[in-house]
């Protein structure tokens, strides 16, 4: 099939028609699957149309079912445009800072909700080509805590590492440092193993070696609570999304009784 204008004709039942511009978005720019995929979506396009008419030629099924699907639709509408008018407002009257006090203040009073549930630590990781030279110097670097050697460190990765993470006050999963750096230690179903029992790891594949120096450590089943670093980002979303639904609630109700001062609405309870 050539190239098809948007404007071009796809499929047609009866007089519904459907053109190249409804099925354009998304598309596999391979031709062969292009066509497959403009001939999947088409048939069940006709398929849709094809049930809506047999659907429609039953009077019995539009006096019992189109009373409640347009009842349906109607809610649905409404629904949408409340949705998106209170969105707005929201926008409008809200902001999404939320301070250090307040992540702080909220995580000490609900601790028991933020336990830890995976292993997380603290410390430097390195991945670097394994032909690299300066491989001992790196070590010494790493296990110094000399201002001198970390910055020598530093400008050392900047020229040879391939993944470089070497903010040691931060702490981080184990699971995504595993990740990141496409290690995983052999001979262990507990990559948490390797936390328990190691400081310093050098490990090597074909073309890699793996450098991670641990400082600290916690792991899920301690049942401690995850520092408060941890899971900052989380608490800054549960205190916007209660603020939001703070100021719907403020809204609905200063309309309410706006309506109802001005007796644009009025409420009959028996």
């Amino acid at each position: 099939m050539p190239y098809m204008q948007s404007s071009s004709l796809v499929a047609q039942v009866s007089k519904q028609c459907l053109y190249a511009a409804d099925v354009e978005e998304g598309l596999p720019a391979d031709s062969s699957e292009r066509n497959i995929a403009i001939n999947r979506y088409a048939e069940a396009w006709a398929c849709k149309q094809l049930l809506v008419a047999e659907g429609m030629k039953h009077s019995s099924f539009q006096q019992q079912l189109m009373p409640a699907i347009e009842q349906q639709v109607a809610t649905y509408k409404e629904d949408l445009l409340v949705h998106h008018f209170l969105d707005d407002r929201v926008k409008r009257a809200s902001h999404n800072e939320v301070s250090l006090e307040e992540i702080t203040a909220y995580y000490k009073g609900k601790q028991d909700d933020f336990m830890l549930n995976h292993a997380i630590v603290k410390g430097l990781f390195l991945v670097i080509p394994k032909r690299t030279r300066g491989v001992n110097a790196v070590k010494s670097w790493m296990l110094s805590s000399s201002a001198a050697d970390r910055k020598k460190l530093k400008d050392y990765c900047k020229r040879h590492a391939q993944v470089a993470l070497l903010e040691e006050d931060k702490w981080v999963s184990w699971e995504s440092i595993l990740a990141r750096m496409n290690y995983y230690p052999l001979g262990s179903n507990d990559p948490t193993r390797v936390v328990k029992t190691n400081k310093f790891i050098h490990a090597a594949d074909r073309k890699c070696l793996y450098l991670l120096k641990i400082n600290q450590y916690k792991l899920a089943e301690e049942k401690a609570t995850a520092p408060l670093e941890v899971v900052a980002d989380r608490i800054k979303a549960i205190i916007l999304h209660k603020r939001k639904l703070k100021l719907i609630k403020e809204i609905k109700a200063n309309l309410l009784r706006e309506a109802k001062k001005n007796h644009t609405c009025v409420i009959h309870v028996q």
